[in-house]
């Protein structure tokens, strides 16, 4: 009777000791709150003597890039359009300050690299440096992706992260005589809510 008792005590004794590490790991884990990466970019707009430097680091949260696949509503039967459309900037499409995206995207998850003004297919990009300000459109350059993921959520949605070097000409304010000469990195880091990116 007494080997049964002390074998039972020491049973207890050791779940006890597994059941507060666990607690002990539960409670770290909370402490430590992870957060998403940063988004950062690095830009450059030059005409002449006028240099606008626009470089920041903005929290996951104010931006993103999302991945669709839909039926191309003015193609053929069968034709499709896909695109990664990127916005940093916490209220890009208010007015704030921020960059935007439009990236086309073929049928092997390659993005189309080339900047053309108004061309079907094109990819396009617009910088914002300040708030109710310049805003400056890509009218020709070249996209260069590194590192490029995708998440998929459905078989035609999900999510995109990249880094993104590019140098074209930048139109100001739509102003066909106003070019700027612009270059930049942009990085935009993943979300881990959105789930696991893969490279395609």
């Amino acid at each position: 009777m007494l080997l049964i008792s002390a074998a039972f005590i020491s049973c207890n004794n050791k779940n006890e000791a597994s059941d507060n590490d666990t607690k002990k790991k539960v409670a770290d884990d909370t402490k430590e709150k992870v957060t998403d990466a940063d988004h950062t970019f690095d830009i450059r707009l030059v005409k002449g003597s006028e240099i606008i430097e626009y470089s920041e680091i903005i929290p996951s949260k104010e931006g993103g890039a999302l991945y669709s696949d839909q039926k191309s509503p003015t193609g053929e039967q069968g034709d499709r359009e896909r695109t990664i459309l990127m916005i940093i900037g916490e209220d890009y499409n208010n007015g704030e300050a921020g960059v935007f995206g439009n990236f086309r995207v073929d049928e092997n998850w390659k993005p189309i690299t080339a900047i053309k003004h108004a061309a079907k297919n094109a990819s396009f990009l617009s910088i914002r440096p300040k708030a109710d300000g310049d805003n400056y459109g890509a009218v020709s350059g070249t996209l260069n992706f590194s590192n490029l993921k995708f998440v998929l959520y459905t078989s035609q949605n999900g999510a995109a992260c990249f880094e993104l070097d590019f140098e074209g000409e930048f139109q100001k304010n739509n102003n066909k005589g106003d070019i700027y000469q612009g270059s930049g990195t942009i990085i935009l880091s993943p979300k881990r809510a959105m789930g696991v990116y893969k490279k395609k």
